[in-house]
């Protein structure tokens, strides 16, 4: 049964994109189309659409797409037509009547998962790259997209494969003896592969900043100055700034750019011991979006043992300069060194921008980096103490299960392929 939806936000446009999809597609629009023209892949054509009382209530430009050279695998027709919600309602109504139904949040890439158009990382990237909070992260959704991921884990994957299928030769076929250096050579591979599995690992935060965005918290006791930094960072009067301790009471938060990363900036209450039943709320608040936070700006002296993803900064440098230690001094009043305070963020966030690798972007592919990640960790351990070739193939095992679900799945026979490809013809 094909499926349709509006591909683009609802509201008023210029235009609008429904798509189809699915083996019917194509019968469903000569329907509302009252064509009988044989679709022709990729050409774009104008035409009318009928209601059911053969009325016609917009004109068109349609795209056929066949089967399966198409972004879900199946029959897809792609309707341009007026961004009129009306309009775009009784699209969807007529195709409807017509036995589409519609889409699921997700329907047409999962198809194009199930029909093996994407693997997985490959259907993660679609979603990063139409939600990414930055230039940065949309290009490294579209590497991604276009296998930058899958490329990795599948080199990974070989080197593993290669390692698995030689001890499990040696396990089950060799008559003689084990090879000569098979221990030696199997713990070379694993610790090379491990520091590149390691490396992916590493590669998270910084991707996901890019994508996601970074938590930034202003910090620091009442009357700091800390809304009147939050303001100048985001370009307005966002948060209320007035003589009397206490008056931010709530998380004011605003999302603004610094170096091209994504910085969900947040200002927070003034930290004290107050009686006060609202402020303590916000109190409160503030500490709970301390522990989160990726980075902080701490307009406090800086202590003996500062915390790792502190800035501790001195703020109203205008009225003199400061007296105790600091990262760095500014004027949030009047603007003063603000910038070199988003070039420490920029550096404390430590985002690489410049590599020409794709990476990993969500939890769930680091929760499977890092099992895996986990699994070589114990082949190197077993192959380094008590040389228990079958415990060294099942984390192995383990280890290329971990990432198929990174990539498409590795079956028995691709073991078997690494085994025999050495080989001669006449063997």
């Amino acid at each position: 049964m094909p499926f349709v939806a509006c591909s683009t936000p609802l509201g008023t446009s210029g235009i609008a994109v429904v798509r189809l999809s699915g083996k019917n597609s194509f019968d469903v629009f000569k329907k509302i189309t009252k064509t009988n023209a044989k679709p022709v892949h990729a050409v774009s054509k104008k035409y009318k659409v009928y209601d059911k009382k053969g009325d016609v209530f917009d004109e068109i430009v349609a795209t056929a797409y066949l089967s399966p050279k198409t972004y879900t695998g199946e029959n897809m027709v792609e309707i341009s037509c007026h961004g009129n919600p009306v309009i775009i309602s009784k699209i969807l109504e007529i195709c409807c009547s017509y036995g589409c139904t519609l889409a699921e949040p997700g329907e047409f890439t999962k198809t194009a998962f199930l029909n093996g158009k994407l693997d997985i990382s490959e259907a993660e990237a679609v979603s990063d790259i139409i939600h990414a909070k930055s230039v940065e992260g949309v290009k490294l959704g579209i590497k991604n997209l276009g296998g930058g991921v899958s490329k990795r884990i599948k080199k990974i994957k070989a080197s593993i494969l290669s390692c698995l299928a030689n001890i499990e030769f040696n396990l089950d076929i060799s008559e003689e003896d084990l090879q000569p250096n098979l221990v030696k050579d199997s713990l070379s591979l694993v610790k090379r592969v491990h520091k590149k599995i390691e490396y992916i690992a590493k590669s998270f935060k910084s991707s996901s900043f890019l994508v996601s965005g970074a938590s930034v918290v202003i910090s620091g006791p009442p009357n700091a100055g800390k809304s009147t930094l939050f303001n100048r960072m985001v370009g307005s009067n966002r948060a209320i700034v007035t003589e009397i301790p206490g008056t931010t009471r709530d998380v004011v938060e605003k999302d603004i750019l610094i170096d091209s990363i994504p910085i969900n900036l947040k200002d927070t209450a003034g930290i004290r011991d107050s009686k006060d039943p609202v402020e303590k709320v916000g109190i409160k608040k503030s500490k709970e979006e301390l522990v989160v936070a990726d980075v902080v700006i701490c307009l406090e002296e800086k202590p003996k043992k500062p915390k790792k993803n502190h800035i501790y900064v001195f703020n109203k440098i205008d009225l003199g300069p400061p007296s105790g230690e600091y990262d760095i001094s500014i004027s949030a009043k009047n603007g003063k060194n603000v910038e070199g305070l988003n070039k420490k963020i920029s550096s404390a966030l430590a985002v690489s921008k410049s590599g020409t690798e794709a990476q990993i972007t969500t939890l769930r592919q680091l929760h499977l980096v890092l099992k895996a990640k986990k699994s070589l960790e114990n082949a190197r351990k077993h192959l380094s103490t008590d040389l228990s070739l079958e415990l060294v193939a099942e984390e192995l095992s383990q280890t290329i299960s971990f990432l198929d679900m990174l990539t498409e799945k590795t079956t028995k026979d691709d073991v078997l392929d690494v085994v025999f490809s050495s080989f001669c013809v006449g063997k």
